[in-house]
């Protein structure tokens, strides 16, 4: 069993698709796999790597090309900076699948999979392909491929309602993401958290909530977010609260600190570009975790505030609370003073209760080794067929 793990985005993106390739190949790694990484740049991993070289989605060559190619191409993801990377990291990668005599190729760059399944069908590889589906991409999308990794039970059963079908196909299968639990761990003790808490800049008592995302509009809704907190302070009383954020920096980076700094004051702080082998220290110092988005393919942000043993606030999801579990409480965020209600009905006791069910989870449900045996056994199914 040789096993190829890849990523257009590894090497010069940081997001939760390229933390996962990197941490699946050394995991497997570790327990003896036989694996390779295949990566746009170059990464510090102890694991064999291959840099394909391709065209990056923020380079001007890619968003050129978006421009002139007919607008037919988007039915190949070629309308988007997205699928040029994927399409030349595929071309670049597919020869040392050849020549590597690779059996499985896990990956969760959709279009890079779905030209690999191309090929094979041609004959032109022997490679069988995973899709971890952690993209969003529609059930009409999913319907092609024989080997689909789903992130939670949610997602394949959605896919299966809307196709009409009636069992689940043999070659797909339902495994999270994964942390590694022992470097995501508890604070120590209260003095560690607020020794913490003044490397960070932050006062060392109060209730601090935090959030990890990348630092902008939409999607993750930090200005949802930063309302809340508002209206936490002025009607519920501030229980010496402070929020801090990290994530990376966006277009929109600017406008949402401005917009932080006029609702907050001096009682938000924002960590950017924070680095994510200091990510443990930054759970570790909060009391709370909250991600305000409404809809999430997993959250892995969410396993790692549960491993530190913090827990989470949610939307009434049910991706989001398959996730929490027992260590954490949803609401329904999309209702304006909800959030700011439910941190309020929090109390000490209760917030260190759920950390630590929320810390149980995680080791139980999320840890490296327990997933990535998950992922081993998958691939022995797939080759016996």
């Amino acid at each position: 069993m040789k096993i190829a793990i890849a990523s257009s985005g590894l090497g010069h993106i940081t997001r939760g698709v390229e933390t996962w390739a990197r941490d699946t190949a050394e995991t497997l790694h570790r327990l003896e796999v036989p694996v390779t990484l295949f990566a746009a740049g170059k990464v510090d991993v102890d694991v064999p790597l291959v840099v394909v070289p391709c065209l990056r989605r923020e380079s001007a060559t890619a968003e050129l090309l978006v421009r002139i190619l007919p607008k037919p191409c988007w039915r190949w993801g070629l309308k988007n900076v997205y699928g040029i990377e994927q399409l030349s990291f595929w071309r670049g990668m597919k020869k040392h699948l050849v020549e590597g005599d690779f059996d499985i190729l896990h990956i969760q760059d959709p279009m890079a999979a779905s030209w690999c399944r191309r090929a094979r069908l041609r004959g032109e590889i022997k490679v069988k392909e995973v899709l971890a589906h952690g993209t969003e991409e529609p059930a009409s999308f999913l319907r092609q491929f024989e080997y689909v990794q789903h992130l939670v039970p949610f997602h394949q059963e959605s896919v299966l309602d809307e196709l009409g079908m009636e069992r689940v196909p043999d070659g797909w299968t339902v495994a999270p993401n994964f942390i590694d639990t022992e470097r995501f761990s508890p604070v120590a003790d209260l003095l560690h958290k607020k020794k913490i808490r003044q490397m960070l800049g932050i006062p060392p008592d109060g209730l601090l909530i935090g959030c990890a995302a990348a630092i902008k509009k939409g999607h993750k809704r930090l200005s949802y977010l930063i309302d809340e907190f508002a209206i936490f302070q002025k009607e519920h009383g501030d229980r010496g609260a402070h929020l801090v954020i990290a994530g990376a920096h966006e277009g929109e980076t600017d406008a949402v600190i401005d917009y932080a700094r006029r609702m907050l004051g001096d009682s938000v702080t924002f960590l950017v570009d924070y680095p994510f082998e200091k990510m443990p220290d930054f759970y570790r110092a909060l009391d709370l975790f909250i991600l305000p988005s409404l809809f999430e393919m997993m959250g892995i942000v969410l396993a790692e505030a549960m491993a530190s043993g913090v827990p989470c606030i949610v939307h009434s999801h049910p991706v989001m609370m398959y996730v929490i579990g027992d260590g954490g409480i949803s609401a329904d965020l999309s209702q304006e003073g909800r959030l700011a209600k439910t941190v309020n009905e929090l109390s000490p006791n209760k917030i260190d209760v759920m950390g630590r069910l929320a810390r149980e989870r995680a080791v139980e449900m999320f840890s490296s080794d327990m997933v990535v045996r998950q992922y081993i056994e998958y691939y022995r199914k797939i080759l016996a067929c």
